[in-house]
């Protein structure tokens, strides 16, 4: 639709300027090649119209998709990383256990990514997270990490939840 109203509305502006040129040379006014002139100049400026026009209903899907990302960019973490509460473990060994973890991100409320998850990795073990894409490895480290919190279970560090763990130490000793 909108691409039949640019198109009608480049034909009315051609007719009129055609007519008007017309009236224009028969009166004396104008020459022919001054009325061609100035037609490709309307001409020119009307398909610019139109085309612009044409791309409304794109502009309206970006306009969109640009308030989606701002609200996303601008949207508060519940877990302030500049917290300089919680522990820190003087004796850390680096037991890590995640028990009965359920998790979906909050943009995505109705799809789980873990589902009652369990892992045991134990000091000097090498522990690797292998899976298809999608299935929550990433995820894993993520809460690990505390740039999320868990909606169900908990993770331990040497048998310390890690909610209650100084946040910048607990992601000072990963990696």
């Amino acid at each position: 639709l909108g691409k039949a109203i640019a198109n009608s509305f480049l034909y009315f502006i051609q007719v009129t300027a055609f007519s008007y040129g017309a009236s224009l040379v028969e009166n004396g006014e104008m020459d022919f090649s001054q009325v061609f002139r100035v037609y490709i100049v309307i001409n020119f400026a009307s398909m610019s119209i139109g085309r612009s026009t044409s791309a409304m209903p794109d502009y309206s899907i970006a306009k969109t998709a640009a308030e989606r990302i701002l609200a996303l960019h601008n949207r508060q973490s519940a877990i302030d990383p500049y917290n300089e509460d919680g522990i820190k473990l003087n004796d850390f060994q680096g037991n890590i256990e995640f028990h009965n973890i359920t998790f979906s991100y909050p943009t995505r409320k109705a799809r789980l990514v873990l589902r009652n998850f369990n892992l045991k990795c134990l000091q000097g073990q090498t522990t690797a997270l292998i899976g298809s894409s999608g299935c929550g490895k990433s995820t894993t480290i993520s809460l690990l990490l505390r740039f999320y919190d868990s909606t169900n279970g908990k993770i331990f560090l040497d048998k310390h939840d890690i909610k209650i763990l100084n946040i910048n130490w607990l992601r000072s000793i990963i990696g």
